[in-house]
């Protein structure tokens, strides 16, 4: 009964913002990939909106929040009553909301391949004219499980990779022969749909023949330096008080793609991205700690590549002692024990001290930790591992916090670690009404 509900409810919403779409008939730039979507929404947000009008898609991937977005309207929180306004307030938006905006960048999510939470489903509800194809991994994996026939590991991490590429790699294959598909040429799977389409192709990555070249990326807890080259031209883009991993450079390359298209003067493109780009709560953000400590806040989410970038950056930014505050990795279906392991070892040759938390680090990544020389604590829950960090913080150590956002909610921990909680708090990810009481319920 619950599911067919549901599927009432996105039915009606994708035909009503399908007729919204008759009426508005932006240009659309979609956005899709394993990770980095919402960094490179926040990039092209920074570079477009002083050269067009322009609305941005912010958390609304996903095939209820991409039709409520399009209408104009938000959902405050995920009760049955904030449903029902949305329900009740849609049809109106449709006789009195005329949108003026001449650019629209849309987040395309996926979670699995069949409908509704598959990529055909959107491009029913929507067709880019641009399409930005990040990379493919393993998030989300659980749902492509069933389609994967290898049984070694390392295969068959390689076989759901491109069974989830293409899933997304449908969005380039829809794209116009007018509009133009962003593909990052490091990413095969990504690449390859290149030939699968009639549109323009632009390339980035630090492939040397990439139309965008990511050539260099300088990290410090002041801020952080990326080098590209464009047209044979250097172009560097530096970001005070942001301290960026590697990945970054991905996401920054593709808003530059998507610029140059677009024919907007390079130099301009990089100014307003230095000017304008910011990243939202839990994303990268360098946050004062308990002790004259740092804390390095990506408790948003967590995905393996990410995750590794992350432990990465630590360790070539760390003023003194690199500890981690890790959780588990979810979604990853057979994968899980993989990509733990995985992550497993590069916390050991990055980190001086990691912090697990969650029954997937406690299974996966503490056995390969435990039989090298790290120190390595386990604890069931984010408030267990902030009262013993709370112990131990010195003077600039350098803790970075990861995991995914499913009931383990590591900003529980930051909340107790922040040098000054009352001013900093609302710098963390997931407030209001909603996410309070789901934190209150995991102190209880």
């Amino acid at each position: 009964m619950k599911k067919i509900i549901f599927l009432s409810i996105i039915t009606y919403l994708k035909v009503l913002a399908k007729i919204q779409l008759f009426k508005w008939r932006p240009i659309v730039i979609g956005v899709t990939g394993t990770s980095g979507k919402t960094s490179t929404l926040h990039a092209l947000e920074a570079i477009l909106k002083e050269f067009s009008s322009l609305k941005v898609g912010h958390k609304a991937n996903s095939e209820s929040g991409l039709p409520i977005n399009i209408l104009g309207l938000k959902l405050v929180d995920f009760s049955w009553k904030s449903w029902l306004k949305v329900l009740l307030l849609a049809p109106w938006q449709i006789l009195f909301y005329w949108p003026k905006e001449k650019l629209y960048v849309a987040e395309m999510a996926i979670d699995s391949p069949h409908s509704p939470k598959n990529m055909s489903y959107l491009l029913g509800i929507i067709r880019p004219n641009i399409g930005i194809f990040l990379n493919a991994d393993t998030t989300h994996s659980e749902t492509f499980d069933h389609l994967a026939i290898s049984t070694k590991p390392e295969k068959r991490r390689l076989e759901i990779a491109r069974l989830i590429a293409n899933e997304k790699g449908k969005m380039i294959q829809a794209l116009p022969s007018s509009g133009c598909a962003i593909l990052n040429k490091d990413d095969l799977n990504a690449f390859s749909f290149g030939k699968q389409t009639n549109a323009n192709v632009i390339s980035f990555g630090k492939d040397r023949n990439a139309h965008v070249k990511f050539v260099d990326h300088q990290p410090s807890l002041t801020g952080t330096k990326f080098i590209f080259k464009i047209e044979e031209k250097k172009v560097v883009v530096f970001f005070n008080q942001l301290a960026l991993p590697t990945h970054y450079g991905y996401t920054f390359s593709a808003a530059l793609g998507c610029a140059l298209f677009l024919q907007i003067p390079l130099q301009k493109a990089v100014k307003t991205l230095e000017n304008h780009f910011n990243l939202p709560p839990g994303r990268a953000t360098l946050l004062f700690g308990i002790n004259n400590s740092y804390i390095l806040d990506s408790s948003y989410n967590s995905s393996l590549h990410p995750l590794l970038d992350s432990l990465r950056l630590l360790n070539r930014i760390s003023p003194k002692r690199k500890i981690a505050l890790l959780a588990d990795i979810r979604e990853l279906g057979e994968q899980s024990k993989t990509d733990h392991q995985i992550a497993a070892r590069q916390m050991i040759k990055s980190c001086d001290l990691v912090i697990l938390v969650g029954p997937l680090m406690k299974k996966y990544a503490f056995p390969v930790i435990k039989n090298s020389k790290l120190e390595c604590h386990w604890f069931a829950t984010a408030n267990q591992a902030a009262n013993f960090l709370s112990k131990i913080l010195k003077k600039d150590d350098l803790l970075l916090v990861k995991g995914s956002q499913n009931t383990l909610l590591l900003e529980i921990a930051i909340e107790k670690l922040l040098a000054n909680p009352a001013q900093d708090k609302k710098l963390l990810c997931r407030r209001g009404e909603y996410w309070d009481k789901k934190r209150n319920q995991l102190l209880q």
